[in-house]
């Protein structure tokens, strides 16, 4: 196997996305809504589903006057989080972040472009933070937007404080076992995995897809598990033999 290509590790890398209809339907969505400024776009699934890629996915696919900006951990002040939105865009610290932020989106807005957050577990999202941000957006008039990825069942509060969201819930679903199939064999096919090691994964797809459920994360971690097995194997079989006594 390619070393340097993990076929299932556990990263939101947009040159491992496989297509699946529930991830291409809610990638479309996202570009759709954030090409509009009405409203925050929340972007609802359980864990394991894929969020954290497609937010990648769609900073990949923004139009170039939109700029993204990725925030993996939300549990931020406002002003903390514009500090750390500064700070992503190359810009140094400034005693009030807010304000810079705010004019730095006015000037792209000036351009015909905008300023477009990407909040992933949104659901952390301090409640104080998240109202703040419902009152910015609200007047930011399309100069600042929002796209956030949550698990809405563990801290609703914080996605309420954000005021109107549009809703895409396209990747609730587990994948089916053809869908599991496919994804294996993408990312087979992306990590140019020797032919030994590919019959066993092929092999243990089954397996794969009833201990996880048809979630992808869940797909990856059980192959995952299977390989380490298959590896230290082959590295058994491959060593050198132990000598035979005199």
């Amino acid at each position: 196997m390619n070393t340097r290509n993990d076929p299932f590790a556990d990263n939101p890398d947009p040159a491992l996305y496989v297509a699946r209809a529930a991830s291409d339907r809610a990638l479309a969505d996202l570009l759709a809504c954030v090409s509009r400024p009405d409203l925050p776009v929340a972007l609802l699934a359980p864990p394991g589903l894929g969020k954290t890629l497609l937010l990648h996915m769609l900073a990949s696919r923004l139009p170039p006057a939109l700029r993204g900006v990725y925030v993996p951990n939300p549990v931020l002040a406002p002003a903390e989080l514009c500090a750390w939105t500064l700070g992503c865009l190359g810009s140094p610290g400034w005693p009030d972040p807010i304000a810079i932020l705010g004019a730095y989106a006015d000037h792209l807005a000036e351009r015909g472009g905008a300023l477009v957050w990407l909040v992933d577990d949104a659901h952390s999202l301090p409640e104080e933070t998240a109202r703040w941000l419902g009152h910015v957006l609200a007047r930011a008039r399309g100069a600042l937007r929002l796209v956030v990825a949550a698990v809405e069942e563990e801290r609703g509060k914080a996605l309420r404080a954000l005021g109107p969201l549009v809703r895409i819930d396209a990747l609730a679903r587990p994948m089916q076992p053809g869908e599991t199939v496919h994804y294996v064999h993408g990312r087979l096919d992306r990590a140019c995995v020797e032919a030994e090691l590919r019959t066993r994964y092929e092999g243990a797809l089954e397996e794969a897809h009833e201990l996880s459920a048809g979630v992808p994360r869940e797909v990856s971690a059980a192959l995952s598990v299977l390989s380490a097995g298959w590896h230290a194997g082959l590295r058994r079989r491959s060593g050198p033999t132990a000598r035979e006594p005199r």
